[in-house]
């Protein structure tokens, strides 16, 4: 059969195809990339041994397509199901006119859980997933995006967009210009970028406390993450661990009564835009968590913020100068139950970044 489960001693073939067809780098991968897919695909412990992740082995008995797998549970109105995730689906450019990604998915759906989503796809595996049953989420696909030096964040973006020596050159050129620019649209009144100096005390949130807030203030929706304190540990870990989105902050927030209110997570890089990762608390209070969020990462150097936002809160993120796109990453789903699929269309799920594929990409 040409499709089958993960074996450790695939790993060195899987590693070269995610480097050279998914990340588009040359030569030999690194060992250290190696190393990743080991604790990612074998260690971690959202890892399944009934739900593992699958090869594509083609006759020659070389591996040529790879479909990652993680399973986590969640609660489905008060009863536990197990909801699949599928990444890093990469297969070698000779089989991409054949079967393989076919097969691949088709294997993969035939698995046996509850829910099966992917919540970081690109383009093309967008339409691969929709061919295969799966279905677009409206409600899952809203992401924000906040400039917090407005000048800088457009130099930002053209930066990475098109790498060019013009455009360093005119990056740094235009900085003094920009710092100026930004400093005065933070502070007018009638700026759409104006930051309001926070009401709410921020500190560390350590781990046990933030287990805490989601149990609390996941109250009113039907799908939620279920994690302990070893799960949770290594996820946070695996994240921090991970440099290319910079350094992992998590900060818990409480109000003049010392009352928990709300926290966030995002990812801290200086002259770049943060990826904010959850962003969770009382409804009441999500214009002041932002207010603390935006005023945060404006201190820590950051150009600017993106994430997703719950469906629920999109007036607040509104009000407060985001803006709002489809693009950057899809997110799909597919359940043999029909109230699943109605539960996540609503926007019923407390849902973030943390809790699906998007925080477990190896990166480089």
């Amino acid at each position: 059969m040409p499709v089958r489960p993960l074996a450790e001693a695939d790993l060195p073939q899987v590693v070269d195809l995610y480097w050279s067809y998914m990340r588009r780098r040359k030569g030999t991968s690194p060992q250290a990339l190696l190393n990743l897919f080991h604790e990612l695909f074998f260690v971690n412990p959202f890892s399944d041994s009934e739900l593992p992740s699958l090869v594509y082995e083609a006759p020659d008995g070389k591996v040529r397509g790879f479909l990652g797998r993680n399973v986590r549970r969640m609660s489905y109105c008060g009863q536990t199901i197990r909801v699949v995730f599928g990444g890093n689906l990469v297969v070698h450019p000779d089989f991409r006119s054949g079967i393989a990604a076919s097969r691949l998915v088709n294997t993969f759906m035939a698995g046996s859980h509850d829910l099966a989503l992917a919540d970081s796809a690109n383009n093309v595996s967008k339409n691969i997933l929709q061919r295969m049953g799966y279905a677009v989420v409206p409600a899952m696909n809203i992401h924000w995006r906040r400039p917090l030096r407005p000048s800088h964040y457009a130099i930002y973006g053209l930066s990475v967009s098109a790498q060019s020596l013009a455009l360093a050159t005119l990056k740094i050129a235009a900085k003094p210009f920009c710092s100026i620019a930004d400093s005065i649209a933070s502070k007018l009144s009638s700026s759409p970028f104006r930051l309001t100096k926070p009401r709410l005390q921020g500190e560390e949130l350590d781990l046990e406390t933030l287990l805490q807030c989601m149990a609390e203030f996941r109250k009113g929706y039907s799908l939620c993450p279920e994690y302990n304190s070893s799960s949770l540990r290594w996820l946070l870990g695996f994240m921090k661990a991970r440099p290319a989105r910079g350094s992992l902050r998590k900060v818990l927030l409480r109000d003049d009564s010392k009352k928990i209110v709300g926290w966030y997570i995002y990812y801290v890089k200086p002259g770049a835009v943060g990826q904010v990762v959850q962003i969770g608390g009382d409804s009441k209070s999500t214009k002041d968590v932002l207010d603390h969020l935006f005023w945060d990462a404006f201190g820590h150097g950051v150009v600017g913020l993106h994430g997703v936002v719950d469906s629920r809160r999109t007036a607040d993120f509104s009000d407060k100068g985001c803006f709002f796109t489809c693009r950057g990453g899809w997110t799909v789903a597919s359940s043999r139950n029909p109230e699943i699929m109605k539960s996540l269309e609503r926007g019923d799920a407390f849902f973030s970044r943390l809790d699906g594929e998007w925080c477990l990409d190896p990166g480089d």
